[in-house]
């Protein structure tokens, strides 16, 4: 079972010096090669190479130019100059910005190999470094809240950090699931590796497929270059899956291949690639309820739930809506470049008056407009609105909440459009989705969607 090989981008106009380096390096890098500027700046974003060998002069862009560019896009990317012209200023100039090394061409396989096994050894000490400050910066992390929900989950998630387990968090839309497998990262011993996230939702099985694995080279049309898959990018690390339960059935199978053997092979792939990582799944949906409905896979669902955590909606937590609140507001304010202003009695009772159907992802946008308009240093009752859609109403009523004073009686047929709306939006657009929540047909609530629009628009 083959290694995972570091990327190397060789940038240079001589396409004599780009095919030779390929051939000379490829047992032992991945490697891309660039012609000129543009193309290398393309291919250093797609590829994200671990070292560049950069020619000093290309045919649109200056080496130090692109040095400097590619120094400000990666931190741990080590950068090895290459001329002919043996131009000190360029060399005094390229190490200022960061370079590694720099490379007098014409240069033998020794000099080459050396170099870059110098270059490996700092990109290793500085990926060390980096994840050590970040370790101990984020060692003592917690939920924000005191409700015993949020008290229960910040006890318990030392313990599961350690563990290696698959974890499966269960929620609604806005939760923060993805905070808490963050959380779960941050205090584990794969801190150090990359936390690499992706949402399933409204994913093609051939997208999720290429996201996942990657592909090779030629796997099907418009893959005109190898792309490394997330499972690589994520290696010692953590893959987080958000919305799983939108995954295909044909995905799942591959997923729980590459889970129950620890390897995979790209689209297209013969090679067989370790799977060296953590999952953390989530979902909205009631997976034991798609398993029965034979929507997902049952070997699946028991290869996840190891580890079965439950992220509170906000209004089963609403005693901690103030700590949530100046949570939220500290980096919009900083964002904002103003100081963080002070919450009003009245304008705090009616934020912990309302059901929160969008839970904490809602709450950040009340607040964030808040801030856009606040004319004063304090969120007053008056400065906080609130979309009270009537379909928050019923979410409110079904929760048990009742409905403030503030609310009117409208039509049922008008609450219940707008009840639409809000499942539509709560699916992040996806009406397939939305449709499943509701417990009707597609074809139901795109009827009622188009009954929903202005006449000019039909």
């Amino acid at each position: 079972m083959s290694e995972i090989r570091k990327r190397i981008l060789v940038v240079d106009d001589d396409p004599q010096i780009l095919s030779g380096l390929a051939a000379l390096l490829s047992d032992e890098w991945e490697v891309r090669t660039a012609e000129n500027g543009k193309a290398a700046l393309t291919t250093f974003a797609e590829f994200s190479p671990d070292v560049v060998l950069l020619d000093v002069q290309l045919p649109d862009y200056s080496g130090i130019d692109l040095l400097h560019q590619f120094k400000m896009y990666s931190e741990t990317s080590a950068v090895i100059m290459m001329s002919g012209l043996g131009n000190i200023d360029r060399v005094i100039e390229s190490m200022k910005l960061g370079a590694e090394t720099f490379l007098q061409k014409p240069f033998d396989t020794d000099t080459l190999t050396l170099t870059l096994e110098q270059a490996s050894r700092i990109i290793a000490q500085q990926k060390e470094l980096i994840a050590f400050r970040r370790a101990e910066a984020k060692e003592g992390e917690r939920l924000p809240g005191l409700s015993p929900a949020i008290s229960h989950l910040n006890d318990i998630l030392p313990q599961i950090a350690r563990a290696p387990s698959p974890v499966l968090i269960e929620g609604d839309s806005g939760t923060g699931k993805g905070i808490l497998a963050k959380l779960i990262h941050n205090r584990s011993t794969r801190v150090r590796a990359p936390f690499v996230d992706l949402n399933c939702a409204g994913l093609s099985k051939e997208l999720l497929e290429s996201e996942l694995f990657g592909h090779e080279r030629g796997a099907f049309t418009n893959a005109t270059n190898t792309k490394p898959g997330l499972f690589e990018i994520a290696a010692d690390g953590t893959l987080f899956l958000d919305e799983i339960g939108e995954m295909e059935l044909t995905v799942q199978a591959r997923l729980l291949k590459a889970l129950e053997e620890k390897r995979f092979r790209r689209v297209g792939g013969t090679r067989d690639i370790r799977a060296d990582f953590r999952l953390i799944a989530a979902t909205n949906r009631d997976l034991q309820a798609e398993v029965a409905a034979g929507r997902f896979r049952g070997d699946l669902y028991y290869r996840l739930n190891v580890v079965k955590l439950r992220m509170p909606a906000l209004r089963e937590r609403l005693e901690d809506l103030p700590i949530l609140v100046q949570e939220i507001l500290r980096p919009l304010a900083k964002e904002m470049g103003r100081a963080v202003p002070k919450v009003s009695a009245p304008a705090l009772k009616k934020l912990t008056s309302y059901p929160w159907p969008g839970n904490v992802r809602e709450l950040r946008n009340v607040l964030e407009r808040a801030l856009l308009t606040l004319p004063g240093d304090e969120i007053r009752s008056e400065d906080v609105t609130i979309e009270k859609e009537a379909g928050a109403a019923v979410m409110g009523a079904k929760n048990g909440l009742l409905p403030s004073e503030e609310w009117e009686i409208q039509p049922l047929d008008k609450v219940i459009t707008s009840y639409v709306a809000a499942a539509v939006t709560a699916a992040g657009g996806n009406v397939r989705k939305a449709a499943r929540q509701l417990q009707i047909s597609p074809s139901t609530l795109y009827a009622r969607i188009k009954e929903a629009e202005p006449r000019g628009r039909r």
